[in-house]
C-alpha cells in the first residue's frame, strides 16, 4: 500500500458538513473535470479535503503532483484589502483572511512542493490592479501592479509570516455563472461526449445527474485516509469512474461491428444466450470506453494482450473454441492474471484484443 501524500490534518472539515450549501462550487469542479477530460488526460478531483476543490494529475501516489482551489461565490468583488482582511471572531481572536486560509493548506506541509497551482476562484471576480491595464480572466502575481501586490504581501505576511507570495498562486475569474450553472453544465457534458465519441448518442442529463450525485457523496466525507489507494477511492471522483458513467449513458455505430463479430463468435463457442447477453453488454461498455479515452492502465493492459496473442499461432488449431482455450491459457502463462480482477476479466479482454485484431 503506498501511503498518502495529502495524509496531514486538515485545516478545517467544517465544509464537508455543510456542503449542500456550496453549489457552485460543485458546478465549477465539474468545469475542470470537463476540461481535463476533454484533453484525455488523467486525474483525480477531492471535494472538501484540505480545499474546496483539489485536483491530482495522476492515480499514483509517487506521481501525483496537485492543484489547490478555494471557490468563492459571492456579490462583490475582492480588492487585494478584503483578500487579506482578518475578522475576529466571539473570542476576539482574529480569524484567518480568505488569501491566508487559502495558503495556510499549501505551505508548510509534507506536499508543498508537489503543488503546481494554488487558485482562489471568485464568481464576481477581482478588483486588482494588473500591468498594462489588462483585463484578465486568470490574474497571477507577475500580472498585479506593484502597489496592490505589496497590499497583498504586507498583509498576508503579518498573518502567516511568508515574505514572498508563491509564484504559482492564480487568482481565478470563472466562465460558469450561477445563473446559468446547471444548464452550462449539461452543455459541457453533451460536448464532452461529441469530442469522445463524435455522432454518438447521449443523455447529458443522466451524466450530469450521476456525477454531481457522487461528487455530493464524496464531498460529505469528513474522515482522513492514511492509505492512498483508500483515499482515490472513497473520496474522489477519477478520470476512470467519470468515462465509465459517461460511456454507460452513450451509444455510437463504432461498437457495433465489435458487437457483431462477437455474434458470430459466441455461435461458434456455442455459448448459451444467457452468458452471451451479459458478456455482451460488458463488451460493448469496454469497447464505447476505449474508443474515447484510452487510460494508462487500459493501453498497459491492450499491449500486453495483443503481445500474448502474438504467441498463439491461429492456424495451428481446428476450430475457435481451441484457439480461445489456447489464448487463455497463454495469457496467464504470461502473467496477466495479475492485470485484471478475475478470471471473467481476462477471458473479456482476450475476446475483445481478438476481434480488434480482425
Amino acid at each position: 500500500m503506498a501511503d498518502n501524500p495529502l495524509a496531514e490534518a486538515q485545516r478545517e472539515s467544517a465544509g464537508a458538513s455543510t456542503f449542500g450549501k456550496y453549489n457552485f462550487q460543485f458546478h465549477w469542479a465539474l468545469c475542470e473535470i470537463i476540461r481535463k477530460h476533454e484533453q484525455q488526460k488523467e486525474y483525480a478531483i477531492l471535494i472538501e479535503h484540505h480545499e474546496d476543490v483539489v485536483i491530482t494529475d495522476a492515480l499514483e501516489a509517487d506521481k501525483a503532483r496537485f492543484e489547490f482551489y478555494q471557490v468563492k461565490n459571492q456579490a462583490a468583488k475582492f480588492t487585494a484589502d478584503s483578500l487579506t482582511k482578518q475578522k475576529r471572531g466571539t473570542k476576539e481572536a482574529l480569524k484567518g483572511s480568505v488569501l491566508g486560509k487559502l495558503l495556510s493548506s499549501c505551505l508548510n506541509n509534507q506536499y508543498e512542493d508537489r503543488i503546481t497551482t494554488i487558485g482562489l476562484v471568485s464568481s464576481s471576480g477581482f478588483s486588482l490592479a494588473i500591468n498594462k491595464g489588462l483585463k484578465l480572466d486568470v490574474i497571477k502575481i507577475g500580472d498585479i501592479t506593484e502597489d496592490d501586490l505589496a497590499t497583498l504581501t504586507q498583509n498576508i505576511h503579518k498573518e502567516l509570516g511568508i515574505d514572498v507570495l508563491p509564484e504559482h498562486l492564480q487568482f481565478i475569474v470563472p466562465e460558469i455563472q450561477l445563473r446559468n450553472q446547471e444548464d452550462y453544465v449539461l452543455s459541457k457534458f453533451a460536448r464532452l461526449a461529441d469530442k469522445l465519441f463524435p455522432g454518438a448518442l447521449c443523455n447529458a442529463v443522466a451524466i450530469y445527474r450521476s456525477v454531481i450525485d457522487e461528487m455530493g457523496r464524496i464531498g460529505r466525507l469528513e474522515y482522513d485516509y492514511t492509505d492512498w489507494a483508500r483515499l482515490i477511492d472513497k473520496k474522489s471522483l477519477t478520470s476512470t469512474s467519470v468515462h465509465q458513467v459517461v460511456t454507460q449513458h452513450s451509444s455510437h455505430p463504432c461498437v457495433d461491428d465489435i458487437k457483431s463479430d462477437f455474434d458470430d463468435l459466441a455461435n461458434d463457442l456455442s455459448w448459451k444466450s444467457k452468458r452471451k447477453r451479459s458478456f455482451k453488454r460488458e463488451l460493448t461498455l469496454l469497447a464505447l470506453r476505449r474508443a474515447g479515452f484510452m487510460s494508462a492502465l487500459d493501453i498497459d493492459i491492450t499491449n500486453s494482450f495483443r503481445s500474448s496473442h502474438e504467441k498463439i499461432d491461429e492456424n495451428g488449431f481446428p476450430d475457435d473454441i481451441a484457439y480461445v482455450d489456447a489464448l487463455v491459457a497463454q495469457a496467464i502463462r504470461s502473467g496477466l492474471l495479475d492485470k485484471v480482477k478475475d478470471q471473467d476479466a481476462l477471458l473479456m479482454e482476450v475476446i475483445y484484443c481478438l476481434l480488434k485484431a480482425e
